[in-house]
């Protein structure tokens, strides 16, 4: 079964639900990131721009919640729970699955399999990810207000690359994304991740949602 499109009226609605759940910086990169994902929706699936958005505003919701909180809702979401390896999560990326458990307790009409999964994964990536799951993660990454120069050069990079090299272009920021990322990292990357890049460097097959 397909996705189910929200309408313009529930996306205006959500951005007003999701602004409790933020902080002013965090909704003001959540907003951004909503853009970003309109925009690269417009080329890749704009028949899915409306979701990806919900998806985009979604995305930080578990993100002002205390470890302890986040880990609640993670064990209390038996879908959510299912991705965690050994019960442990990264201090710094617990807020995706969080994101994802309260996407289905707090947002249910929001609940598709794509949007859920695209919050879980925005953070980590994971093997042979859907080009939804790639938008939000990307996206997540370059929006304006990020100030790293690595995100801005990749911003540039998406807008003047991406509308004639289509999943191609896509393929090749996530892989100079994920690599941005590694390289900042102290300590063990999380597995997700690095099977990530693994599989974008094998070109694995990249559907468009979950099948």
């Amino acid at each position: 079964m397909g996705l189910r499109e929200p309408s313009e009226r529930e996306i205006c609605d959500l951005r007003l639900r999701v602004r409790p759940y933020l902080s002013d910086g965090r909704y003001a990169h959540t907003l951004s990131v909503e853009g970003e994902c309109a925009y690269m929706a417009g080329i890749l699936m704009p028949e899915h721009e409306r979701s990806l958005r919900a998806a985009a505003l979604l995305h930080d919701i578990a993100k002002k919640q205390t470890y302890e909180k986040q880990l609640n809702y993670i064990r209390n979401c038996d879908i959510v729970n299912m991705t965690v390896k050994d019960g442990k999560v990264i201090e710094e990326v617990a807020h995706a699955p969080a994101g994802a458990a309260m996407v289905i307790s707090d947002f249910p009409e929001f609940a598709s399999p794509d949007i859920v999964s695209a919050v879980r994964y925005h953070t980590t990536g994971r093997a042979g990810m859907t080009v939804f799951e790639a938008i939000v993660f990307l996206a997540d990454y370059i929006e304006p207000t990020r100030k790293y120069a690595e995100c801005r050069a990749l911003f540039s990079r998406v807008h003047e690359t991406l509308p004639d090299g289509g999943i191609r272009a896509l393929r090749s920021a996530l892989i100079e994304c994920i690599e941005n990322t590694l390289r900042h990292i102290s300590g063990t990357p999380d597995g997700d991740t690095l099977e990530a890049l693994y599989s974008l460097r094998r070109g694995d097959e990249m559907p468009l949602t979950i099948e």
